[in-house]
């Protein structure tokens, strides 16, 4: 991607299932989590339907006041405790941050994640220092695929919407992007990405971190 005119400024990526394949593990601290409140499990899709809010927030709606503290550290401490056995690190993906970084793209992170879990997420996959801004679900008031989120970024780095692309795994992560007036890609580079069909149609469906970066050398 070197010597790429760049049309595009800012690179900004949604997390789970898009820069990491943590998606299995926020399933597992969710229904383990849940199982010793209520004892009730909880499938995959059912705690994908409440994604959207950050974990706190989902976690706060859902579990009596009285076990909420307790119900918030089990989470931390699960999806701690699990990270490196669910996540794996991905040399490919860190290579495309570099590569980005490199070519003087800014390089974002707006997720839905809670500020706690996103950190503890980059700092064990070695992403931390390759990020120029992190937006979390914790940072806004209204979540995906509200664009707060993206326009915080954007704001935060001093680009127009014009300049950036937002790239996500999920249909809301697409409707956040058109919202926000940024270019849209939608990813299924990952086995645990968000399944669910995109409606509306990115720009860009790319199944592999390859496709996505001649498409964007190609926007130069």
């Amino acid at each position: 991607m070197k010597g790429v005119a760049r049309v595009i400024r800012a690179v900004l990526f949604d997390f789970d299932g898009t820069l990491a394949d943590t998606l299995p593990l926020v399933y597992r601290s969710f229904r383990e989590m849940w199982r010793g409140v209520d004892g009730r499990e909880r499938s995959d899709e059912e705690i994908l339907s409440l994604f959207g809010p950050p974990e706190e927030e989902i976690i706060r709606q859902r579990v009596p006041e009285e076990q909420l503290e307790a119900s918030l550290e089990e989470y931390y401490s699960l999806y701690q405790k699990f990270h490196e056995e669910e996540v794996e690190q991905v040399p490919q993906m860190l290579q495309l941050l570099r590569d980005l970084k490199e070519n003087g793209y800014q390089v974002g992170v707006v997720t839905g994640k809670g500020r706690r879990s996103a950190e503890i997420s980059l700092a064990k996959l070695e992403m931390a220092d390759l990020v120029d801004i992190l937006v979390t679900g914790s940072d806004v008031r209204r979540y995906k695929p509200h664009p707060e989120g993206i326009q915080k970024a954007l704001s935060q780095l001093g680009c127009s919407p014009e300049e950036g692309i937002y790239v996500g795994d999920s249909p809301g992560d697409v409707h956040a992007g058109l919202a926000a007036g940024v270019g849209t890609v939608g990813v299924r580079w990952f086995v645990g990405s968000d399944s669910r069909p995109f409606d509306p149609k990115p720009q860009l469906v790319a199944e592999s971190v390859e496709v996505f970066q001649n498409w964007l050398t190609s926007r130069g």
